[in-house]
């Protein structure tokens, strides 16, 4: 296959996600699309192979991403055009994003370029408006093109009901290697360039950088479920490897004033801080240090984020309050699905905070919310994997969940997400099914073109279509 220009790539990538109504990417040159802010599948239960012919769709969707996620891969933090302060390439950087230049009152005589910019300017915060100079330095991007890589060709590679080596396996072993071990393009294990604020006085880390690397709960899944399936391309050597870099790492986690910052956070990026510690122990072997950081979670900030109507003060005050109440909802969810893996005795779905209310709570009053109030329409699409996860865990007996996937996603069936958030239930059933068991992965006779878009290998090839009419979208 010919290699394909990045600017290419982000206009088609761009276009791909108004297409779908995908929530945009932190950098679509890098990352061919997000749908899930974070998730932990149970490896046990992808290990039992014990699949539903009705999960064909999902699955057909996870083959298609598995792929799709690997076209620019391997990634590695030594690629960026720009090396952090430290002067070391191997060091993970980043720029935070809500930070804008004023260079008034600077004394250039000339256009400044972006990196003089972000050395000379005094910068501010604009909350919830992207600085798109930001991308200059991607490793965010990156980073988030590596753990989906690594989540969706581990499941790829268990529906092969194989330990032998495959090209799924292969690849994770390659993505890890170059962006965590190898000696030369390793990341270092820590993260103090991450989201600097710009400006002569900003050229340090700050704990919300932290958040960056929330995605390695996608990481820890895919490992494991290598683990569990006894693949052979993940030796014992490079499992112990992996294990010292994730030690180091987390101990910059407890110990280093950024990380103990971001998981003292009262907001969403607490939240996600715990969802590394917590995983990141699991990956070790750490069990009990997983209870202790899930207990510490549930005990601490958890209690203070959900109030007696079920709304999240500290995400509802935001500029895009929408977004940031699913995107909370999709962080303590994974803590939950975290803690009970750990200690399976933990029953995290009933713990409720001072208010009185619980996880559910907080989705049932989510699902209320109009999001065009704040307009964020573009944003909808960020609920529905959150749904299918209440779903699958408290049941719907009155049907609700289901009916607001079917009310505004009737394909969801054909979501990747759908393989894991089991059981739920719905009409959308019938139709992945249908496909599994007679269609060989095509749609599912007399369903609308509406489920073939949202399955990515057809959304691209509409994509590379009509991507001529567009100049740009951003």
């Amino acid at each position: 296959m010919l290699p394909v220009p990045s600017t290419l790539l982000s206009l088609t990538f761009t276009l791909l996600l108004h297409l779908t109504h995908l929530p945009r990417p932190v950098s679509a040159d890098v990352q061919p699309f997000t749908i899930y802010d974070n998730v932990f599948i149970p490896p046990d239960y992808v290990a039992a192979r014990n699949f539903s012919p009705a999960l064909g769709g999902s699955q057909e969707t996870i083959r298609q991403w598995a792929n799709l996620t690997v076209q620019t891969a391997p990634w590695t933090v030594t690629s960026k055009p720009i090396v952090a302060p430290s002067g070391d390439k191997k060091d993970y950087m980043s720029w935070a994003p809500y930070w804008w230049p004023n260079c008034t009152g600077v004394g250039n005589t000339t256009v400044l370029s972006p990196y003089q910019e972000w050395l000379t300017c005094p910068y501010y915060q604009i909350d919830g408006d992207f600085n798109p100079y930001r991308l200059t330095v991607d490793d965010i991007g990156a980073f988030s093109n590596v753990s989906d890589a690594v989540l969706y060709n581990a499941l790829a590679y268990s529906f092969e009901n194989t330990s032998a080596s495959n090209i799924y396996s292969q690849r994770i072993v390659k993505i890890i290697d170059t962006w965590f071990l190898d000696n030369t393009t390793g990341m270092n294990p820590n993260l103090n360039y991450a989201q600097m604020e710009g400006g002569p006085k900003g050229q340090v880390g700050t704990h919300t950088g932290v958040l960056d690397l929330h995605c390695m709960v996608k990481v820890v899944t895919g490992i494991l479920v290598l683990r569990k399936l006894e693949a052979v391309d993940w030796t014992a050597d490079l499992d112990s490897r992996m294990k010292a870099w994730t030690t180091q790492y987390l101990t910059w986690l407890e110990t280093n004033t950024l990380g103990i910052q971001e998981c003292a956070s009262l907001n969403n990026h607490g939240s996600w801080c715990f969802n590394q510690v917590i995983s990141l122990k699991i990956l070790v072997g750490d069990t009990a240090g997983a209870v202790n950081s899930s207990q510490t979670f549930f005990q601490g900030i958890y209690q203070g984020q959900i109030n007696s109507t079920g709304d999240q003060p500290f995400e509802a005050s935001r500029t895009h309050p929408y977004h940031y109440r699913n995107y909370n909802l999709a962080a303590m969810i994974t803590n939950a699905q975290l803690y009970k893996y750990a200690d399976p005795s933990a029953n995290p779905w009933s713990i409720k905070t001072k208010a009185g209310t619980t996880i559910q709570d907080a989705m049932d009053q989510t699902m209320t919310v109009n999001y065009n109030t704040s307009g964020e329409a573009d944003d909808i699409a960020e609920i529905y994997p959150n749904i299918a996860a209440i779903a699958a865990t408290y049941g719907d007996p009155s049907g609700k969940y289901v009916a607001f996937l079917e009310k505004g996603f009737p394909e969801y069936a054909w979501d990747a997400d759908f393989f894991w958030n089991q059981p739920l239930a719905g009409s959308a059933l019938v139709d992945a099914g249908a496909a599994a068991n007679g269609t060989n992965g095509a749609a599912a006779p007399g369903k609308s073109g509406a489920v073939r878009t949202r399955r990515l290998g057809n959304v691209v090839a509409a994509g590379w279509v009509v991507l001529s009419a567009f100049v740009m979208l951003l």
